[in-house]
């Protein structure tokens, strides 16, 4: 009996030892695949960020590729835009310049026309120093040498010629007028320095004019919100302006202006 208890017991220690060996021999093989699987997923992982770094890398690069591209589109659309906007500005000039030259043969035509009748009735003039529109002398004392005058001043200067202050009674003679006014214009002049008194004013009463041959107005081409009479104005005077047909202006008949006078021709002696 006693041999027998001996050997259960080594046998049962013999297999205790066995299951710790076992155990033991486990524990260091599950841990070394798990090292294992580490190192692997560690591979894998840095496999993985190198080519999600290589595509990040590739996508910047297109990127850059694709904002140059625009770039030089964009620039490119700037260069054409600014060409097309020199042809504007060029085109625009070319129009101007048409039109100055339609109104200088406007202006051509309207002097032939209106030297027709002269030639019709014979052979007629104007003095030096005037000009002839429309069958009618002018003169405009347009040099800096000549002293602005008041209404009645100006008035007597025309007299002295024969002439009188310029009666404007019709477009046609409101347009030829302004043209040669507006042409010889200095824009560095103050507005107000810058009329020609004409033979209108409104002084027996007020706000019915007369020109100085004692007819009514019946037309006038005065400029918005005029006459005014702001400041005692019975006097009426034409300006430079844009549009002819508002160019009038009431003032002050003391006040100093230059002036239009008007005859008819002469004839040749």
């Amino acid at each position: 009996m006693e041999n027998t208890g001996t050997s259960d017991s080594g046998f049962d220690a013999s297999y205790k030892g066995f299951d710790q060996d076992s155990a033991d021999d486990h524990f260091v093989s599950d841990h070394q695949d798990s090292k294992v699987r580490d190192r692997y997923l560690r591979l894998n992982d840095v496999s993985y960020i190198k080519n999600e770094l290589s595509q990040l890398q590739d996508d910047y690069m297109t990127t850059i590729q694709s904002r140059d591209e625009a770039k030089t589109m964009l620039t490119r659309q700037i260069k054409q835009r600014e060409i097309i906007n020199w042809d504007l500005e060029h085109q625009k000039r070319r129009t101007r310049d048409y039109n100055a030259q339609i109104l200088k043969i406007q202006g051509a035509n309207a002097a032939i026309r209106a030297n027709l009748p002269l030639i019709e009735d014979g052979c007629k003039h104007c003095l030096p120093g005037w000009m002839l529109l429309n069958t009618m002398c002018y003169f405009l004392p347009l040099s800096d040498s000549i002293n602005r005058r008041s209404w009645q001043d100006a008035r007597t200067q025309c007299r002295r010629q024969g002439a009188d202050l310029a009666i404007l009674n019709s477009r046609e003679k409101q347009l030829s007028l302004s043209r040669q006014i507006s042409a010889q214009h200095d824009g560095s002049r103050q507005m107000y320095q810058s009329g020609f008194w004409i033979g209108l004013r409104d002084d027996e009463e007020e706000g019915h004019w007369k020109w100085r041959d004692g007819t009514s107005l019946v037309e006038g081409y005065w400029n918005e919100g005029e006459p005014n009479d702001e400041l005692g104005e019975d006097c009426a005077a034409t300006y430079p302006r844009d549009n002819p047909f508002h160019a009038w202006n009431d003032a002050p008949c003391g006040h100093p202006l230059k002036w239009i006078c008007e005859m008819r021709p002469i004839s040749r002696s």
